[in-house]
């Protein structure tokens, strides 16, 4: 910190009407704290670095790929990335989510791909939230059916991707025949409730569902079959991650389990 004792000196000097004396005096103030100056300074340009770069990721959020923010904006200590956890998941999408169906996922709230879940695994996640049965019916009674058909069309791509060479002839994945929404819906009243609000679970459901939107367009621009049908198998093991933690919260009050496509 620069005293007021230097200062009172240089003053004195300029008082003196030696004008000599001022440089010397400019030379020695410099000389003591340009240390400080510089400090004063650098802390200027970098804190403008700093609000630069904050705007810059404000307004191209794909910048922060390299960097530890995940969509939602949440500070973290790891490395951020759509495949970051599983290789296998969509490098298509966008680091700001803005070309999924569900905007906020599991990616959106941790920045990283989640693990597929096995047939009849319980160790990911560690627990389902709680829902009330007459809820988890209600759900499963008005959108199984549909969730059922849209998986349905879903396997009949292999065939599609097997019999055609142009894969933009498949409908695009907003189309209604593949009831993702409803997916979706299912997924809203399996693992949430006002009590609970959004959950984690939840948040995971939508990014297996998103997987599968991601990947019906992955297939429409793939450049040959091996890589339509590499997406193919992403889909039916978003599915079967979906359907296992929707048959985890099925009882016997609540209805029948669905049936994993591994086992079809």
């Amino acid at each position: 910190m620069i005293r007021r004792s230097t200062l009172f000196i240089c003053f004195s000097l300029f008082t003196s009407d030696t004008t000599a004396l001022i440089a010397d005096c400019h030379h020695t103030f410099y000389k003591k704290h340009s240390t400080t100056l510089l400090r004063v300074v650098n802390r200027r340009l970098l804190l403008q670095e700093m609000g630069t770069l904050g705007l810059a990721v404000a307004l191209k959020p794909e910048l922060s790929l390299a960097g530890e923010f995940t969509p939602g904006g949440t500070l973290v200590d790891r490395v951020v990335g759509a495949q970051v956890g599983n290789p296998e998941a969509s490098a298509s999408r966008k680091f700001d989510n803005s070309n999924v169906l569900f905007y906020q996922d599991h990616f959106f709230k941790f920045g990283v791909a989640a693990p597929w879940i096995t047939s009849g695994s319980t160790d990911f996640p560690k627990s389902m939230p709680f829902v009330v049965s007459q809820q988890r019916y209600d759900n499963l009674k008005k959108y199984g059916e549909r969730v059922k058909s849209g998986v349905k069309v879903l396997v009949g791509l292999r065939d599609i991707i097997m019999a055609e060479g142009d894969y933009t002839q498949i409908p695009g994945p907003d189309a209604p025949e593949y009831q993702l929404r409803p997916l979706g819906l299912l997924a809203n009243g399996m693992m949430a409730s006002e009590n609970t609000g959004a959950t984690n679970e939840l948040f995971l459901a939508r990014w297996y569902v998103n997987e599968i939107y991601l990947d019906i367009n992955d297939i429409r621009n793939a450049k040959s079959e091996e890589e339509a049908l590499v997406k193919y198998e992403a889909i039916k093991k978003a599915v079967d991650s979906y359907y296992g933690m929707i048959n985890r919260v099925i009882t016997s009050k609540v209805g029948d389990k669905f049936h994993l496509l591994v086992a079809q």
